[in-house]
């Protein structure tokens, strides 16, 4: 779209925010004294916390740096003259009683068009926002139904692409649960790091098992991404299935205690009980699948493993209770 009015010159035209615009491809106007009477407030619009909206110390500020001849870059509307940016300038003039401001309008803007210019906008030229704030944008975009690019958020807000994809993943993990029929009450005691491991589950039944048996058992999160893992490589929905249930009765006397009002006990043999089960699976033909470049290596390993074994059996045999 065409830009309008860009031949103009003011002291407070901004290269800076009007290649933004440009950028998203956004028809604009520069107006140099714009009514600061017709100017509204829009709530969709808005992604700073209240108490972060124009602070008083900062509005007066402004306002002394104006009334001596300091020039500010040209506050933010919509066509209706609806605020997206500059709450803390146009609070600065309207202290000093000015009745004018200097205003980009930019048209046919959505509401979420405008939240992400204004994201933008508040960490280059204002009081930078807090990771709250950013959070709760992000949040509020994909339960709208949006789907982030995590490097352009990550150049627009400054926050690492991981801890965004982290909150990404956290949201949708608590749409998926609610689908799944998982209860508010279990929900609440899975921290952030497993509700983002859990996301990754890709099949909805195996999600809603595993994200119930988290739950239920308290399992931390690093033996929780260790479960995704194996129920991904699964090779169907009912292996899958079968992994979550072994581990659920591996699990059984966790979730008794957890059920009784106790932590799980530490059991260090947990995992390699575990990988006993996973190697159980296989008959002898599917372990002797191996490509021929890997079998020198794995014929090494398995001799390893046995060597071992042999060992576990034997001491088992005299230091374990054995009777049924």
């Amino acid at each position: 779209m065409a830009v309008r009015n860009t031949r103009s010159t003011h002291p407070s035209r901004s290269p800076q925010v009007e290649h933004m615009l440009k950028s998203r491809g956004l028809d604009f106007e520069f107006e140099a004294n714009l009514a600061i009477a017709d100017i509204r407030h829009a709530e969709g619009f808005q992604v700073r916390l209240d108490e972060h909206q124009a602070p008083k110390d900062q509005v007066a500020k402004y306002a002394t740096a104006m009334k001596h001849g300091a020039t500010f870059p040209a506050i933010v509307v919509n066509e209706n003259h609806e605020k997206i940016d500059g709450n803390t300038r146009l609070a600065a003039r309207q202290k000093n009683g000015d009745e004018t401001i200097a205003a980009y309008i930019v048209f046919n803007i959505s509401e979420l068009e405008a939240r992400s210019l204004s994201v933008e906008l508040n960490q280059s030229n204002g009081l930078a926002m807090t990771e709250v704030e950013i959070r709760n944008f992000i949040e509020a975009a994909i339960k709208a139904g949006q789907h982030p690019e995590v490097r352009a958020l990550a150049r627009m807000t400054g926050i690492r692409d991981l801890k965004i994809s982290r909150w990404i993943a956290e949201v949708q993990f608590d749409e998926r649960a609610i689908e799944a029929g998982i209860s508010a009450r279990h929900l609440a005691v899975l921290p952030p790091s497993t509700r983002a491991s859990l996301n990754a589950v890709r099949m909805a039944a195996v999600f809603g098992a595993l994200t119930l048996l988290a739950a239920e058992a308290r399992i931390p999160a690093a033996e929780v991404k260790r479960l995704v893992t194996q129920v991904n490589g699964a090779s169907s929905e009912e292996e899958a299935i079968e992994i979550v249930t072994n581990e659920r009765e591996n699990r059984a006397d966790d979730i008794r205690s957890v059920a009784s009002g106790f932590a799980p006990r530490e059991l260090r043999s947990r995992g390699s009980a575990q990988h006993i089960g996973g190697l159980l699976r296989f008959d002898v033909e599917s372990l002797l699948d191996v490509s021929s470049d890997k079998q020198p290596e794995t014929y090494a390993r398995l001799k390893e493993l046995r060597d071992r074994l042999d060992q576990v059996v034997m001491r088992a045999a005299t230091e374990w209770n054995l009777e049924p």
